[in-house]
């Protein structure tokens, strides 16, 4: 399997790094950052420097299974959730099936599901989320969009709660948790899903057994 992170850097993507290293599982690193080249290097993967407002597509050369994790931060605006929640995730996914990749899975949002009833500050956010999951899922490739809850930095539980109603009260998810379950995701083979989740007592491989 060969795997390509995109964001591995940020907050979620960081931890997805790890876990792949941890597993023994080879990957190609996306980096914003020459800096960041060592550390990655360090776990064993192969660092690309790639801004994703530039033409990146070379970057998935040879790749079968694209994971999207980058992600606009909270205070950049709504130019930066086009170009990075919306925008990249768009042309990455063009580019995965101009290199002949196979599997996409995305880190979209919970409010994905319905845009239009997120908060105010956030439904920009959520519809850049979602113009880009539909995107992905009329693509041809094999998907799988995961809509994390309301995220943590705090440590994983390795439970989570299988969700699709933004709107109600659901207990956040810690980054920990969204990263074991890309990883669960990869080596259990699942595709062409939508997958809600927040906090929960389910463990994370029983959830994800349950969807296939």
């Amino acid at each position: 399997m060969s795997i390509a992170l995109i964001g591995a850097t940020g907050r979620t993507g960081r931890l997805v790094a790890d876990k792949l290293h941890r597993a023994g599982i080879p990957f190609r690193a996306l980096l914003r950052n020459e800096a960041q080249r060592a550390h990655f290097e360090g776990l064993g993967a192969s660092p690309v420097i790639v801004d994703l407002t530039q033409d990146f597509c070379a970057a998935l050369a040879g790749v079968h299974t694209v994971i999207f994790a980058a992600g606009s931060a909270e205070s950049e605006g709504a130019e930066q959730e086009r170009q990075i929640d919306r925008d990249a995730i768009i042309k990455a996914v063009d580019c995965a099936k101009q290199y002949g990749a196979d599997r996409f899975i995305v880190v979209s949002a919970l409010l994905a599901y319905d845009p239009e009833r997120a908060p105010d500050a956030l439904r920009h956010y959520a519809q850049m989320k979602r113009a880009a999951d539909d995107y992905l899922i009329g693509s041809g490739l094999d998907y799988l969009v995961l809509r994390p809850g309301t995220l943590t930095m705090e440590p994983g539980t390795g439970t989570i709660e299988i969700v699709t109603d933004p709107q109600s009260a659901r207990a956040p998810v810690a980054r920990e948790d969204v990263a074991d379950v890309v990883l669960e995701a990869l080596k259990v083979g699942l595709v062409n899903k939508i997958v809600g989740f927040a906090g929960g007592g389910k463990p994370i491989s029983d959830a994800l057994a349950a969807l296939r």
